[in-house]
């Protein structure tokens, strides 16, 4: 039941599942990637039989983030995150129906981003989760600054934020994001069990849930995006984020200058 090309769709019983399906790049997200995991947001909340969506990754990663590869150091990075990933956020998360997180590899960057920005996380044992943008220059973008200090707080956010630590499953289920840490034989069965628990839950209850918990943070998720695509925008024009990404391609250790 899927006509996109970055992403497999099925949907079985109200259970609409994505599977990231850029393997060879470790699910890198794209233009093209961002646009489809939007555009299936929104078909799910427009959707009656839709009830749950799940987001997990096909091959060893979840997803490792932003694919730089695409040339994205030569961009605006602010008017690229209010162009792909700040819609695609905004979906996910004013989608009226729980979205279940299924971390099985690593979520990294950007791509631990769209982890948070899931209501319910289980991780398979031996994934992690790594805010690594600092690595190459850059500052929290796609959400993430909301959500870790939602998750967090400020000291653990910013140790996170600030280090690039990769925090495995069972320490993240200790943190509090994670809900449960599955095991590989386990996986599939388990993710199927889940699925299927929260397509039995009330959807308008779920829809209040989600909408009342983030309305009781100061600040409204969009302000907080908006922050980020600004400061991403600087941070995006740095000699330093030109020295991550050629660091990264020529796989050294980068000499960051602060400018």
């Amino acid at each position: 039941m899927s006509s996109y090309q970055f992403l497999h769709l099925s949907q079985v019983n109200g259970v609409w599942t994505i599977h990231l399906k850029r393997p060879e790049v470790f699910n890198a997200l794209n233009a093209g990637l961002i646009h489809e995991i939007r555009d299936v947001a929104e078909k799910a909340k427009a959707s009656e039989s839709a009830r749950v969506l799940v987001i997990t990754g096909e091959g060893k990663a979840f997803c490792s983030g932003a694919d730089l590869k695409s040339g994205a150091s030569d961009s605006d990075l602010g008017a690229v995150l209010r162009a792909t990933y700040n819609p695609m956020i905004l979906a996910l998360r004013g989608l009226d129906k729980p979205v279940i997180g299924a971390i099985n590899g690593p979520a990294a960057g950007a791509g631990c981003s769209l982890a948070l920005a899931c209501d319910y996380l289980i991780a398979k044992e031996g994934a992690y989760f790594s805010e690594l943008f600092v690595q190459i220059g850059l500052t929290l973008d796609a959400g993430s600054t909301a959500f870790l200090m939602q998750s967090v707080g400020y000291h653990k956010a910013f140790e996170l934020a600030a280090t690039a630590k990769k925090i495995g499953a069972d320490e993240a289920k200790v943190l509090g994001f994670v809900a449960e840490v599955i095991s590989e034989q386990s996986w599939e069965s388990r993710l199927q069990t889940i699925g299927a628990e929260f397509a039995r839950k009330p959807t308008m209850a779920i829809a209040l849930i989600k909408r009342e918990l983030q309305k009781a943070h100061h600040q409204d998720l969009a302000t907080v995006l908006e922050m980020e695509a600004e400061a991403q925008r600087q941070a995006g024009y740095s000699k330093d984020f030109q020295e991550g990404v050629a660091s990264f391609l020529e796989k050294r250790a980068p000499q960051f200058r602060g400018k």
